[in-house]
């Protein structure tokens, strides 16, 4: 066992002699030089500037196990070979002034430790010409119970030439931040390049593009662990396969702010058989999930379809339409988009969705339904939960034009405190929130969500004050918000005058028929029997000189 301090100096050290398997390289960095031990019988050339480390191992029948440790400020791994090898980050800090953190330019299997218990930390340097902070030329294959946090200066966080797999044992992954895309790999030939998540934590935020992206030909695979991915940049994504993306298990829970983006995105087919997807968009345009026909690309030719075949999917959708004020092109925004067939076979899939009034649920050709339940909640004012701190319910049914509403499915009742909307009823459950505790006065407003008209409120059972922790009304007691029309304002002025009587004549003698829409011919049915004639014109000249 040779043992090496680098210094400031460059120097080089090479061994002739073949390594046993199970042979162990340790590297320990100390601020700005790095200690190194390594067995006499290793195959390996080695070069060092300060704590940059440079190795090479000429073998090509030996796996060898390179062990990290340490902290520097300044320096680096770049490791080349031409066989598999083992690489263990045993509790590592890693700053780089000079390009990667960590640069693996072997296109080989590399089985990425992380032992229970270490953190691990690589930062690379801003403006460099590295593809990533953590770079492999081949194939990662990350396990371990340890941490490991990760952020890319210049371009991605971590990336893979080839497939990247985070396997069950693995522990937590935070991707702290990246100049573009958080995780990258799958750039290569379909079917053996891929993004492939069986278990552990990963977390992704500050990424400037998409947080995971298989790229290429590369597909997505997700049958365990958890994915908790920050989608803050315009037109990107969370997860994003160029190729297919297929999900048997695990966690995603994904939160979009940016513009014109997506939770989920494929280029090709989609499908989503298991496991657990809750997606929150925020950003205007943006979708929760959206399966893409890319008929011009390389990689794929006839894509779009989207199959839901068990996984369980919450997509709330609090925003509205993108318009680009360049090319003046709006992008909706929806929770589900297909631009081919949308299958259900199993699952339960659960949509909130304000804002733009849309089809929350989107195919451009079919959608075909042999199992599962879909439950869409809509409305057209933009609001979300997680904006406040304080909160209070109520139970409510609603009376339109004097006849009790028995189901909400087709409006939606808001709950409102100024011009903010601070809930949305859902099944009669209409739970209030408030920045504060004030008791400020809560007012509500009733859209009829198929023909999109907002209808106006004319009562309500009782004043509504915020109070945090009240409950007002009971399921069989409900707080009961009347809407509709106002019976006699017949031209729509909000007010029963002697130009209402005139409207009613013209309704009966058919003037309106051009524009029928001009006059409201539920408020023109002033006694309430199903029909507009002479008799309304008397009973709306009672109410005018107050005989009613």
């Amino acid at each position: 066992m040779r043992h090496i301090i680098f210094g400031a100096l460059l120097t080089l050290f090479s061994t002739a002699a073949l390594a046993t398997e199970g042979d162990t390289i340790d590297v320990v960095f100390r601020g700005t030089t790095a200690e190194v031990n390594i067995p006499a019988t290793a195959n390996v050339t080695f070069a060092a500037n300060g704590a940059h480390i440079n190795m090479n191992s000429t073998s090509l029948s030996e796996e060898y196990v390179y062990r990290l440790s340490g902290q520097t400020d300044n320096g680096s791994l770049t490791l080349t070979g031409n066989y598999k090898l083992t690489l263990i980050l045993n509790g590592l800090s890693i700053k780089s002034e000079q390009g990667a953190a960590i640069d693996i330019e072997c296109g080989k299997r590399i089985a990425v430790v992380l032992p229970n218990g270490t953190n691990n930390t690589l930062v690379d340097c801003a403006n460099g010409a590295q593809k990533a902070a953590l770079y492999f030329k081949g194939h990662p294959e990350f396990e371990g119970g340890g941490t490991l946090n990760v952020t890319g200066n210049t371009k991605h966080a971590i990336a893979a030439k080839e497939y990247l797999q985070i396997k069950r044992t693995t522990g937590t992954i935070n991707v702290l931040g990246a100049v573009s895309d958080g995780i990258h790999c799958g750039k290569g030939v379909y079917d053996q390049h891929y993004f492939e998540m069986q278990g552990g934590l990963l977390n992704i935020s500050n990424t400037g593009s998409d947080c995971i992206d298989s790229d290429d030909f590369g597909i997505m695979r997700i049958s365990g662990g958890s994915i908790n991915a920050d989608v803050t940049a315009d037109g990107s994504a969370g997860l994003k396969s160029d190729s297919t993306l297929t999900m048997t298990g695990g966690r995603l829970n994904i939160f979009v702010s940016g513009r014109d983006s997506e939770g989920l995105r494929t280029n090709y087919d989609a499908q989503l058989m298991g496991g657990s997807i809750s997606i929150r968009v925020a950003g205007d345009g943006s979708k929760a999930i959206k399966s893409k026909n890319k008929d011009n690309s390389l990689t794929v030719l006839d894509g779009g379809r989207l199959t839901f075949g068990g996984a369980e999917c919450l997509l709330y959708v609090h925003a509205v339409d993108f318009i680009d004020t360049l090319t003046n092109d709006t992008t909706k925004c929806r929770a589900v988009s297909a631009d081919k067939d949308i299958n259900r076979t199993g699952g339960d899939i659960e949509i909130y969705s304000y804002g733009t009034l849309h089809n929350a649920f989107h195919s451009d050709s079919t959608i075909t339904t042999t199992g599962g339940t879909l439950t869409i909640h809509q409305a057209p004012w933009q609001f979300y939960y997680g904006d406040f701190q304080h909160d209070m319910t109520a139970y409510v049914a609603l009376e339109v034009n004097g006849k009790r509403v028995d189901s909400l499915n087709d409006y939606a009742i808001g709950a409102f405190i100024g011009d903010e909307c601070v809930g949305v009823a859902i099944d009669n459950y209409l739970r209030i929130y408030s920045h504060d505790t004030d008791e400020s006065p809560v007012v509500f407003r009733v859209c009829n969500l198929t023909t999109e008209e907002e209808l106006p409120v004319t009562a309500v059972s009782q004043q509504v004050n915020f109070v945090s922790g009240s409950r007002i009304g009971k399921p069989n007691n409900p707080l009961v918000i009347s809407c509709g029309s106002k019976i006699g304002d017949v031209n729509r002025d909000g007010q029963i005058t002697i130009a209402d009587v005139t409207a009613l004549v013209n309704i009966i003698l058919g003037k309106d028929s051009t524009v029928p829409y001009l006059y409201d011919h539920q408020a023109a049915d002033v006694n309430g029997d199903d029909s507009i004639t002479i008799a309304d014109v008397t009973a709306l000249v009672n109410i005018i000189l107050g005989k009613d």
